[in-house]
């Protein structure tokens, strides 16, 4: 058995169009797929290191042949797990109707083992946003984790840049003002644990397990709480890779040092590089060279699967113990 400590890995494969449609783009309906380029280069990166992932689906996508069957090249990981990211990625959830949010979480789950033949068990909110309800279908649904809680202390931060860059105007730039889980976020766990189901779908005591469900936060450093995501990672290598690779480093010590179990966060983007889509040239690490950062991805990935025992987050949380502390939605 490794004496490295459990780790996960996963991929939110959010399209081009989810991304233009955020910056306000009235075009973004008609814009093309980077799915064949990106999937192509994930595969060929995480592949020759075995690593596993988790793939966060947007059913929007399962609609079209051609983005499914660049999804299927995922098959030719080690492992990998169908996960549901919602049906029309819009970040703010909190914002829906319990009828929206129930449309949005039961259709991408039917598209997804419709179009993989996996069942679904775990969900990641786009935007980091899971209000209660969302909570209240995953428990209808039998799903076994959410991985909504992005734990940072950079929240405003980021809603801040988002909100200067994007054409979002009216009630859309109004529903944007809570994007990346909101203030609570940062006083959230920064580890799993068990997150009661809200009432009245909660019918058994949390110490059985029964009425919860795993809560997998998006890790960030422990203690200071800034992001250590792969996105976040190549922004900061887009200025230097030396001061990317440092961070990092010191980063994969501190959770080994605090015994945070990590689960890094894996976005399209982060194996695309500036001369692949003009279009995308506003998102973090886009400012790099292809084969630049595609060489410091293969270092960083490298470098995770040699400290940790990474895995997909379905094995994770089977790994898990189940006495961990349940936290109260």
């Amino acid at each position: 058995m490794s004496d490295r400590p459990p780790a996960s890995l996963s991929l939110d494969l959010d399209n081009k169009w989810a991304y233009l449609r955020a910056a306000g783009r009235e075009d973004w309906e008609s814009s093309d797929s980077y799915f064949p380029l990106a999937i192509s280069n994930i595969v060929d990166v995480l592949g020759p290191l075995g690593l596993p992932l988790t793939v966060f689906l947007v059913g929007r996508d399962l609609q079209r042949d051609e983005d499914v069957e660049s999804i299927a090249k995922f098959a030719s990981l080690p492992n990998w797990e169908a996960a549901n990211h919602s049906l029309n990625h819009l970040p703010w959830m909190h914002t829906m109707s319990d009828e929206e949010i129930e449309t949005e979480i039961r259709v991408t789950h039917d598209a997804i083992f419709a179009s993989t033949k996996q069942t679904p068990v775990g969900f990641r909110g786009p935007g980091f946003s899971c209000p209660d309800e969302v909570l209240r279908v995953l428990g209808r649904l039998g799903y076994q984790y959410d991985a909504s809680i992005f734990p940072t202390s950079m929240a405003p931060i980021a809603r801040a840049v988002f909100l200067a860059r994007t054409k979002l105007k009216g009630e859309q730039r109004e529903k944007a003002k809570k994007l990346y889980g909101g203030f609570a976020a940062m006083r959230s766990p920064n580890w799993p644990h068990r997150r009661a189901l809200p009432c009245p779908d909660a019918s058994a005591s949390d110490d059985s397990g029964l009425g919860s469900i795993w809560e997998v936060p998006v890790t960030v450093l422990p203690v200071l709480r800034t992001p250590i995501h792969f996105s976040y990672l190549t922004f900061v290598a887009g200025y230097s890779v030396t001061v990317a690779k440092t961070y990092f480093r010191a980063a994969l010590t501190a959770c080994r040092l605090f015994g945070t179990t990590p689960s890094l966060l894996l976005h399209p983007p982060d194996f695309l590089g500036s001369e692949d889509d003009a279009d995308m040239s506003y998102f973090p690490g886009m400012k790099m060279k292809r084969d630049a950062k595609l060489e410091f991805m293969t270092w960083a990935l490298s470098m995770y699967s040699q400290q940790f025992t990474v895995s997909t987050m379905l094995d994770q949380v089977h790994q898990l113990s189940p006495y961990s502390t349940t936290c109260h939605a």
